[in-house]
């Protein structure tokens, strides 16, 4: 068991790893803090059966690196990747965690 747990939380750091590597460069202003933070993300926008509810055309799923920013991403706040600023919506997914630690937070952004 111990060695099945090592195995996913090296699989975790591998994939903080990628984000951080080829990831895009954005700023992250937090709304509540107004505190702006530079760090790579994944980016990919929504699929067509994901357009449900309040997501739109053109919305964008994110990924980042939870270390990078002090808790988690919320509504309002925001990134500006290639010179667009997004908003965030909502997470579009659980964290990625392995027991208590979080290795990355999933959300989805509106803006361009």
């Amino acid at each position: 068991m111990a060695d099945m747990l090592a195995s996913i939380q090296a699989a975790m750091v591998k994939a903080v790893d990628l984000i951080n590597t080829i990831g895009t460069t954005c700023d992250y202003t937090t709304r509540a803090t107004s505190i702006t933070s530079q760090f790579k993300v994944l980016t990919k926008e929504l699929g067509t059966s994901e357009l449900v509810g309040d997501f739109r055309q053109g919305d964008l799923k994110v990924e980042m690196d939870a270390t990078k920013i002090t808790g988690v991403p919320k509504k309002h706040d925001t990134l500006v990747i290639d010179q667009l600023t997004y908003t965030v919506q909502s997470p579009s997914g659980a964290p990625r965690r392995v027991g208590d630690i979080v290795y990355t937070y999933k959300f989805v952004v509106r803006g361009g």
